[in-house]
């Protein structure tokens, strides 16, 4: 629909003879008469000069997007008349509140009110990411939808927030925050905690106490921030993730929602006082945010991706993006053909994007410029109305469109549920779940969104006061749940008792009941952790810097040194009791994805951080003269074995050459299956054959290659795994915490046989 209907004024009207405005007709917007005696009481007499003396035309009438970008439809209308010279006029009253109204920013649109192209790129978007998560290989780099959603939201919000500026002279933060709740709240609130319920009944209780941490970040929208605190790879998660992870997007749009106003508030505000243009302004300093942004999203995703994928700050130039394009798209008029071309351009970006993006590409970076210009480039051709982006203002992609923020919500935790309970994501169940996902998000959309959304709007503090409620619910449940699993303890005395042999039972036969819970509590399975882990002398990413942790007996005449990867650590249990068994003082120096041995590490990657603490650790062990020096370390199949068994040499001879001894752990099994839910689900099925488990170890290969009595390589592959399995549990003991990793009560259940392999 073009505006080309104007404000005529009548000086003199001919029935009642009295001076009136008559606005005409538009789609939507009823006629409307405002005489000059209803101008008159709200304090603005001083301005009807100005008012009657427009400059220039304007309509009067103008239909702008006022809800996220994750749903529900942009028809929504704000009726108001532009600004006649300085005075403000809506509604039949004037207000001078903050000066003129009459701030030089532009409409969001004022050619176009539904943007149906809009609606239906939601459901490009959100189909993008569903075929992802069903299917990653079909569509390896569908997650770039949620980009489009973050570009999307920029635009429609700060179009709002802009348009409340110019024709208020204000923007109320109140009211805007009262709008999000009510929009947003109530389906995000019933899927978490139909998400909580879910966990458990189909999640392991291994499972629980990190769902229910997520749960609670989920609702106070800082999910984001506790998924870089873990550093979860969101796209090549080794295990499976919680049912509310896909909440860290939302909290980013929510975290934008708090501070935009604000931002648009101070800027406006800023402007007025000092004489400047608002939209020179607020222009400047939403390139300023992008710029920034932009900046710290290459940097990060170059030094940890895994965090820069979940951080407010690499994401943030996104959502600046789209606030950019409502500012700048009415100077942005492109021609029919242009427009056309742009339609293409954009379509092909983003569609291309999901194509070729994978999990191996650094993402976001500058790798997502590509996914946010290319839905620049589709909003802005479809600013004119005589363009249809063909397939976007299609009935099926409109009606996903409508529902697509319910259908973000509810198809990660099914998919999550489906995988926890031993499913494959086949095609015929990716189908299901879809279908399944459709109906849920259609009744939610019908009975939850549009409820609320319809709801004849209050007082401003009811639906902030209804929002505080349902968080503090979700709040109190999850928290309650915590408290309860961190409630249950490990009893580590029970091992090797009749009801709890452990390895015995496989050197020995010794029989293990049925009858008694496993240790540890498949509650507390994911957390059964050396402690130099929560001691924080175990060093991950960057930190080059050696921290040992000083275990066994502290006054021991000699001492023991670990080093090594998080192998290495996951001996730290065994060893700490051995230490304090035989009056040695236990020094740690461990660092995840480091192996203690001179080689390059992530060729495509680099990692200078382990080079580095490598010989700094090193100088450290040879300052302490120890007795002993246990090693162990993952496969690093990337490095050639001839160049890590010289990598290790070098650093062997220079340590046995203070008179210290090496033993050489070779390196545990890798099994096949997760045993949080594998236990949870089909116990009986949870083992490994040995052969595929357990290849050959570079660490023992060096030790024999190095023929000299101070080198010993030793084998607990017997104590681990049968002659032809390696089991999820042995002797009533759970044995592994994740696929490769040892729980730490199994560790310490292996000490004395690893005391007797080293010869203590």
């Amino acid at each position: 629909m073009v505006f080309r209907h104007f404000c005529r004024i009548h000086r003199r009207s001919s029935t009642t003879g009295r001076e009136e405005f008559r606005f005409p007709p538009f789609r939507s917007c009823a006629c409307l008469k405002i005489s000059v005696s209803e101008l008159h009481p709200i304090s603005c007499t001083h301005q009807w000069k100005k008012a009657v003396t427009p400059s220039k035309p304007r309509p009067v009438c103008l239909l702008i997007p006022v809800v996220g970008s994750h749903g529900g439809s942009n028809r929504s209308l704000i009726r108001s008349t532009h600004l006649l010279g300085g005075a403000c006029c809506v509604a039949g009253h004037c207000s001078a509140a903050l000066g003129t109204c009459g701030d030089d920013l532009q409409p969001i649109d004022a050619e176009r009110g539904f943007r149906p192209e809009i609606q239906g790129l939601r459901g490009l978007a959100v189909a993008l990411v569903v075929v992802y998560h069903l299917w990653p290989t079909m569509l390896p780099g569908g997650y770039v939808g949620v980009d489009v959603f973050f570009v999307i939201s920029g635009y429609l919000i700060t179009g709002m927030l802009a348009e409340m500026s110019r024709r208020d002279g204000r923007v109320s933060p109140i009211g805007f925050y009262s709008r999000r709740v009510r929009r947003l709240l109530p389906a995000a609130t019933l899927v978490l905690l139909a998400s909580l319920a879910g966990s458990l009944l189909f999640l392991s209780k291994a499972r629980w106490e990190e769902t229910a941490n997520q749960i609670l970040a989920s609702a106070f929208y800082v999910e984001n921030w506790r998924l870089a605190a873990i550093a979860v790879s969101y796209l090549d998660a080794d295990s499976l993730p919680t049912p509310v992870q896909h909440y860290w997007s939302l909290s980013i749009e929510e975290q934008f929602y708090i501070v935009w106003p604000l931002l648009v508030i101070g800027v406006a505000w800023l402007s007025r006082r000092m004489g400047l243009s608002v939209q020179r302004s607020l222009t400047a300093a939403l390139s300023l945010v992008f710029v920034a942004s932009l900046i710290v999203s290459i940097v990060m995703t170059r030094l940890d991706a895994a965090q820069a994928y979940f951080v407010t700050q690499t994401r943030i130039w996104e959502l600046a993006l789209g606030g950019l394009l409502v500012l700048a798209q009415h100077r942005l008029r492109p021609g029919s053909r242009a427009s056309r071309w742009l339609a293409v351009v954009g379509l092909a970006g983003i569609l291309g994007s999901a194509a070729l993006f994978s999990a191996a590409t650094p993402f976001p970076g500058a790798a997502a410029l590509l996914p946010t210009l290319a839905t620049v480039c589709v909003i802005l051709a479809g600013n004119r109305k005589d363009i249809r982006i063909r397939g976007l203002d299609s009935g099926i992609l409109r009606f996903v469109g409508d529902r697509s923020y319910s259908i973000y919500l509810w198809h990660w935790p099914l998919l999550t549920f489906y995988l926890a309970r031993g499913n494959s994501p086949t095609l015929a169940g990716g189908i299901g779940l879809a279908l399944l996902t459709l109906v849920l998000s259609d009744l939610s959309y019908r009975y939850v969104e549009q409820r609320y959304r319809r709801a004849r709007p209050g007082a401003w503090w009811k639906p902030l006061g209804y929002g505080t409620v349902a968080v503090l619910a979700c709040a109190l449940v999850s928290g309650g749940l915590l408290l309860a699993l961190r409630a249950e303890t490990i009893d580590t005395a029970l091992i090797g008792t009749p009801s709890y042999p452990g390895p015995a039972a496989l050197l020995w036969n010794a029989p293990a009941p049925a009858d008694v819970e496993l240790l540890p509590p498949l509650a507390r399975l994911t957390r059964d952790v050396p402690v130099v882990y929560s001691s924080k002398c175990h060093q991950e990413g960057d930190s080059a810097d050696p921290v040992g942790c000083s275990l066994g007996d502290p006054a021991g005449a000699k001492t023991i040194v670990l080093v090594g990867d998080s192998h290495a650590a996951q001996w730290v249990p065994a060893l700490d009791r051995i230490a304090k068994d035989h009056d040695f003082r236990l020094v740690s120096f461990t660092k995840s994805a480091c192996p203690f041995s001179r080689v390059t590490i992530g060729k495509d990657k680099p990692y200078p951080a382990c080079a580095e603490w490598r010989e700094k650790v090193l100088v450290e062990i040879v300052k302490l003269k120890p007795y002993l020096v246990f090693t162990s370390q993952s496969n690093y199949g990337a490095v050639p074995q001839g160049e890590m068994i010289e990598g290790l040499r070098s650093l062997w001879d220079r340590i046995t050459r203070t008179g210290a001894r090496i033993v050489a752990i070779r390196n545990t099994p890798h099994v096949k299956f997760d045993p949080s839910d594998c236990l949870s689900v089909t116990p009986a099925k949870c083992s490994t054959r040995r052969s595929e488990g357990t290849p050959s170890d570079v660490l023992v290969v060096a030790a024999k290659a190095e023929n000299n009595s101070s080198v010993t390589a030793v084998d607990m592959i017997d104590a681990i795994c049968g002659p032809d399995l390696c089991p999820a549990v042995v002797g009533n003991v759970i044995v592994w915490r994740d696929h490769h990793h040892l729980t730490a009560t199994y560790s310490l259940a292996l000490a004395p046989y690893l005391a007797q392999k080293a010869g203590l």
